[in-house]
């Protein structure tokens, strides 16, 4: 019987070889995920922009885009370590394993020393990993009802990014408010009540920390909590986030969307 808990999840499996990504697929949708393949490299990347999955199953040696090919673009769209990828290669190499694990993929499995299960038990520990990291906030939403949810305003240009957020919270039962610049932001304060604020800081016309230095100069909004999430990671960077009034700085690079969400749970206690 498929696991109810995992029936949401996205799967996308890019395989070259047929009959291994028919297996993989039978096994996955045995299971309860939902399951969407590609057989090259391009295809997969623009399958992963598409469809924006929950993890990733990736061989390396592919057709027109190589494994760490897929990397590099997901890398460029500030997509790693955040959603989870796990390898599944012919290639053992020490220094090809060592190589993807620092571009953040989750872990390296060698086609020649493994069988579907351990696939399975691989994806299945990512996703228990995640569901325990999320618990605790699950259950501080929960017992706030629907009523006392609260306002989450994610101010995020990548749009990727910004949706794996906001799916992260919709499960510890934030409301979610989602714009791309600081004048869309403007916008949405000026007529809904906002709890916190998740500021990247480049963003397209003002940038984060002058809208930062903006909000805190403001006698409406000076108290609302603010968290910096950037790929922008350098110490002058942070501290200069932190000597503006932001609660935290999160180099997103650094961070999963469940400890994220951690950071601002603790920040609106």
């Amino acid at each position: 019987m498929a696991d109810e808990t995992n029936k949401k999840k996205l799967v996308v499996l890019i395989e070259d070889e047929e009959i291994l990504s028919n297996l993989l697929t039978q096994k996955l949708e045995k299971a309860g995920y939902q399951v969407k393949s590609a057989p090259d490299g391009e295809a997969g990347l623009k399958l992963i922009l598409e469809a924006g999955p929950d993890l990733v199953l990736l061989d390396m040696l592919l057709p027109k885009l190589n494994g760490f090919g897929v990397l590099e673009k997901l890398a460029e769209q500030k997509l790693l370590p955040a959603l989870p990828v796990i390898i599944i290669s012919n290639s053992g190499q020490p220094i090809e394993i060592d190589r993807a694990l620092g571009m953040g993929v989750r872990d390296y499995l060698i086609k020649v020393n493994f069988n579907p299960d351990e696939v399975m038990a691989k994806v299945n520990n990512v996703f228990n990993s995640e569901k325990s990291s999320g618990a605790q906030e699950n259950a501080s939403a929960q017992n706030q009802g629907e009523d006392g949810a609260k306002n989450i305003l994610i101010v995020e240009d990548d749009v990727f990014m910004a949706g794996l957020l906001e799916r992260k919270f919709k499960q510890g039962k934030f409301n979610i408010l989602k714009v791309s610049s600081a004048d869309q932001a403007r916008e949405v304060m000026s007529s809904k009540p906002v709890d916190l604020i998740l500021l990247d800081i480049v963003l397209p016309g003002t940038d984060g920390f002058a809208f930062l230095r903006e909000l805190k100069a403001s006698e409406k909004f000076k108290n609302i909590p603010v968290m910096i999430t950037s790929n922008l990671g350098q110490q002058e960077e942070i501290d200069r986030g932190l000597a503006e009034g932001a609660v935290d700085y999160v180099v997103k690079a650094h961070s999963t969307p469940g400890e994220i969400v951690e950071k601002v749970e603790n920040a609106l206690k």
